[in-house]
């Protein structure tokens, strides 16, 4: 048969004792059964009793065993009961006491000798030590057991003679004296293995007394000192030997358990864990409890505070009420009654709004329901006698000024009707009125548009002027009086209205509080909306929500069947009677004007809401590629725009499961016809986002245009040179003709229906833009650098382009700069021809891409090129110089243009045919000399340098200037010389400021 171990519980009065088989406690690690089973034991143990699992342990050791055990077996015992102490105390989470009992005494030798004639009083009394409390701490358990243990030992000792006397035979003798023997040695075996047990690591074994038991004799002894010389000479261990066994009787048991073993029912320590769990929900609970309390008594203190200072605030309101002076001038916006209302409204509402607190309010402490209406009172007066009637004042101006019969006069009526009638008033579209004319006239006062708004919502609440009025309320009626006939005549005008055109207004009126917001395109396309589209009127981007789909299915088709039944609020507004009825066919007049006023509406607030979008304008190329990468795989703004429009236009389609009967039903409902005819309206619009079977809708045609133009504008910027880069697109469009993305784009543009054709085509436009921007801004660093810098250094500021520089230009640098295919000319044709042939514009305003003064300055140039400069002779230019007269006093004048004379005396005139330069050399000398008839010393004026004539001819007195002639007159030493200067080209070297004038600046556009 099998054998299990079991764990058994023994039930007391005094505890439950689990007697655990001893196979259990060795560990078995191959043995997988009783290790569950001693787990689930602790378990089971920590469930139940999870504060204090165990009260103790009773280690029970078989004493002869321990005795026979050689040392191997006394180490292997040790390990095994610290691994067991060790395995429960940590499954356990707590500490408990060790109580060892040392079993089975009667089998020692002389067992029955030394004990058999003990009283009943002797074998139930305790045999064995209780340590003291803290013994385990310290070595003080060695020497407590120690001192037992010689103490028994003594006591047999003393015992021995008499017991050795007693016995009959040598065997009994023998055997008393070998117990004694036994029990000596014994002592020193017990402690050497509670001293393993306790010096193990980690081992918190709270260890609290040794105790010897028989509880039951089996009649059989065993000689310690006979198995030792057995085991000393490599013998066998011999069979136990027998005594006569009468009847079996416990020693030193019966008292054991209840005084000792038992005794110390809350010696155990408690679960750790579940006292950490404890104290913390202790804390818990003692924290939840002082903040609720703390709670309370803060609640409490800060309602008596807050009411207290309520009730403060209320006496300083009104004493800042009595100190305010009543306003003076005519208050057509309540804004000069605000240092009135402010304070009385601050005192209404010190304690808040009297009618939402309850009994129990604030704590029972609230003192509103007391002070709130007495102060209520004096606010409502002043709202009925001062605020109310100043903004009438402003109302009934607009009344006054509003064009005869207009919407706009009848929008004021309205909200004048609604002000003074509690019966027919709408709060939101009081409040929305006024707060837009608040708006314009207290634009950026923000504080005194709300303010004023937080009254007037106070006065719509609780004022009631016209049933003042018909109760016979003398001063509602004094305070009517001014504004009755205005209103009168307001309404009797707005009465010859058409009735259709007032029930449609009326319509969109109460849809501005039935409805929700308006709709906005710009939330519509979302984010990207500023990175790609440019509103030229916000408010046209605004949708109101009447006028879209939701709106006409929602609202519209609804209201549609009571429309005649919505002029009662104008009746109500025009003070028409109750009694006016319209006939059937009235009615319907009524509803088709009004449909297709509203079809009108409807359709012409889409198109300008669409014609509003347009493209922005781009000044970087990384700004435009950044929108088109937006456009085709970002938010798609396109795509939000159009399916906007569409989403708000298209027709209903009906489900092909309909049966005949339920398809012409829904055919014949007014929100499908009406959105027929929308549809058709926008059918080319809404075409853009239609797929067909065989190919891609026209907007994702349009995609790949653009992903087309994104990459091309995308290898530009990511260029090493970006400007390089579209300086050459550049010129492959315009002198090659050559196609690129950005007019495939542009010509894609000319066939796609409105809008998406000039969303397109201002993108191919920017696009183009962009990339001649880049261009330019290319070509500036190099016209900076390779024309301007030149100029600047070398000819800007030196003689002939600075007439008062002393220094002259030098030839070289000036052929250079200006000579056919020279600096200036190779810039041009390089760069710049292309733009300035094909007047390259940019903006809407058509402005040319390169500046007007560079076009002019180049011109310039051209002159110069085309006076000093020839294909032949290379730097050069030939003029003719003829004598003119020379003043009567001098008889002789010699001109010296760079080593060639013109040398006149009185005589006649001739012409002499002249170049410049003579030569390249820097020294060359220019000089005018007039020799008088006094025989005295000849008067000179002289330059040197290259551009000697020049300055020689700047020095004269310049007459008679034409286009190819201009005469020239020196005065020297008190005489006169003219000479006529004749050039062969067109522009006159000489005179014009042809030099001086030209300039270059440092930007190209």
């Amino acid at each position: 048969m099998e054998y299990h171990p079991l764990i058994t519980p023994r039930v007391g009065n005094q505890a439950v004792i689990f007697d655990v088989d001893g196979v259990l406690t060795t560990p078995g690690g191959d043995d997988l059964l009783r290790r569950r089973l001693r787990e689930h034991w602790l378990g089971w143990l920590m469930q139940t009793r999870a504060r204090q699992p165990l009260n103790g342990l009773i280690l029970t050791l078989d004493l002869p065993d321990l005795l026979t055990a050689d040392k191997s077996r006394r180490e292997t015992l040790v390990q095994n009961l610290r691994q067991q102490l060790q395995e429960i105390r940590q499954s356990l989470h707590c500490r408990l006491p060790v109580y060892v009992v040392l079993t089975r005494l009667d089998l020692l030798n002389g067992f029955a000798a030394l004990f058999h004639s003990l009283d009943k009083k002797d074998r139930d009394a305790i045999l064995g030590v209780t340590f003291t409390r803290r013994a385990h701490e310290s070595d003080g358990w060695r020497s407590e057991l120690g001192a037992f243990w010689q103490t028994w030992v003594q006591q047999v000792n003393l015992a021995l003679s008499d017991l050795v006397l007693a016995q009959t035979g040598a065997a009994p003798r023998s055997a008393v004296f070998s117990f004694s023997r036994q029990m000596q040695g014994t002592g020193e075996i017990v402690t050497a293995l509670l001293a393993a047990l306790l010096d193990g690591e980690n081992m918190d074994v709270m260890l609290r007394g040794v105790w010897l038991t028989s509880s039951l004799q089996r009649g059989q002894v065993d000689d310690i000192f006979t198995q030792s010389a057995a085991r000393q000479y490599g013998l066998g261990n011999s069979s136990l030997a027998t005594w006569p066994l009468v009847e079996t009787t416990p020693y030193f048991t019966r008292r054991l358990f209840p005084e000792v073993l038992l005794a110390e029912p809350n010696l155990a320590g408690e679960n750790s864990v579940w006292l950490n769990s404890s104290r913390r929900r202790l804390t818990a609970f003692s924290t939840c409890g002082a903040a609720l309390a703390a709670l309370m008594v803060g609640s409490w203190h800060h309602y008596y505070n807050q009411n207290w200072q309520s009730g403060v605030n209320v006496l300083a309101q009104a004493k800042a009420f009595m100190d305010v002076p009543p306003p003076q001038g005519t208050d057509e916006f309540g804004n000069l009654q605000l240092p009135l209302l402010n304070p009385v409204r601050d005192a209404t509402l010190a304690y808040g709004d009297y009618r939402d607190h309850g009994f129990l309010a604030d704590m029972g402490l609230y003192q509103g329901a007391r002070v709130g209406p007495y102060v209520e009172q004096t606010y409502i007066q002043l709202l009925e006698q001062r605020y109310l009637p100043s903004l009438m004042n402003g109302l009934i101006r607009d009344l006054n000024i509003a064009p005869p019969e207009s919407e706009e006069k009848l929008a004021v009526l309205r909200v004048v009707r609604m002000m003074e009638d509690k019966s027919g008033r709408n709060n939101e579209a009081v409040k929305q009125y006024m707060a837009r004319r608040w708006s314009n006239e207290f634009h950026g006062q923000r504080d005194i548009q709300a303010q004023l708004m937080v009254h007037l919502d106070y006065a719509l609440e609780h004022t009631d002027w016209h049933a003042q009025r018909q109760s016979s309320d003398s001063d509602a009626v004094s305070r009517w009086t001014p504004y009755d006939k205005p209103i009168i005549n307001a309404q009797q005008e707005l009465s010859k209205l058409p009735i259709y055109q007032r029930v449609y207004q009326t319509l969109r009126t109460k849809a501005l509080s039935v409805l929700p917001a308006d709709l906005n395109l710009r939330d519509q396309v979302g984010p990207t909306f500023d990175n790609v589209f440019v509103a030229g009127n916000d408010e046209k981007l605004v949708i109101p929500q009447f006028l879209t789909r939701y709106g006409l299915q929602s609202y519209f088709v609804k209201q549609r069947e009571g429309l005649v039944e919505l002029t009662a609020l104008d009746s109500w507004v025009l003070n028409l009677t109750q009694s006016v009825a319209y006939s059937e066919a009235d009615r319907e007049e009524i509803q088709r004007h009004i449909t297709e006023q509203y079809i009108s509406d409807y359709t012409a607030t889409w198109r300008a809401g669409m014609d509003n979008l347009n493209v922005r304008d781009y000044e970087a190329m990384s700004a435009l590629t950044d929108a088109l990468e937006q456009i085709i795989s970002g938010d798609q703004p396109f795509q939000r725009a159009l399916t906007a429009l569409r989403d708000n236009t298209h027709a209903l389609t009906l489900s092909g499961k309909l049966d005949d009967k339920a398809r012409e039903a829904a055919i014949n409902e007014m929100d499908y016809r009406l959105l027929s005819r929308l549809g058709h309206e926008f059918a080319p619009e809404n075409s853009a986002l239609e797929e067909q079977k065989d190919k891609a809708s026209t907007l994702q045609a349009v995609y790949q245009q653009l992903t087309e133009l994104h990459r091309y504008l995308l290898a530009i910027q990511n260029s090493p040179v970006p400007g390089k880069s579209a300086l050459k697109a550049v010129q492959l469009r315009l002198d090659q003709n050559s196609s690129d993305p950005i007019f495939a784009t542009r010509q894609m543009a000319k066939t796609l229906p409105a809008p998406l054709n000039r969303w397109v085509g201002k993108l191919a436009d920017q696009a183009w833009h962009v990339v001649m921007v880049e261009a330019v801004r290319y070509m500036e660093v190099d016209w900076r650098d390779n024309v301007v810098k030149p100029f600047n250094e070398q000819l800007a500021d030196n003689y002939p382009f600075n007439p008062r520089a002393t220094q002259d230009a030098s030839l070289d640098s000036f052929e250079r700069f200006f000579k056919p295919d020279g600096i200036l000319d190779n810039f041009y044709k390089n760069n710049l021809r292309l733009f300035l042939e094909n007047d390259l514009t940019f903006g809407d305003d058509g402005r040319v891409l390169i500046r007007e003064d560079i076009r002019q300055q180049l011109d310039t140039a051209q002159k110069i090129r085309d006076i000093f400069f020839s294909q032949q002779n290379g730097l050069g230019a030939q003029f003719a110089v003829e004598t003119v007269s020379l003043s009567g006093n001098k008889r002789r004048s010699v001109l010296n243009l760079d080593g060639q004379l013109v040398d006149y005396s009185q005589g006649r005139n001739y012409t002499a045919h002249l170049v410049w330069p003579n030569n390249m050399r820097e020294g060359n000398e220019s000089k005018l000399t007039l020799i008088g008839t006094s025989g005295r010393a000849p008067r000179s004026i002289a330059f040197s340098g290259p551009w000697a004539q020049f300055r020689l001819f700047g020095a004269g007195q310049l007459t008679n200037v034409t286009s190819d002639t201009f005469n020239v007159r020196f005065n020297v030493d008190g005489g006169a010389m003219v000479y006529q200067v004749h050039v062969d080209t067109e522009d006159n070297p000489f005179t014009g400021g042809l030099f001086s004038l030209f300039r270059l600046p440092d930007t190209l556009y």
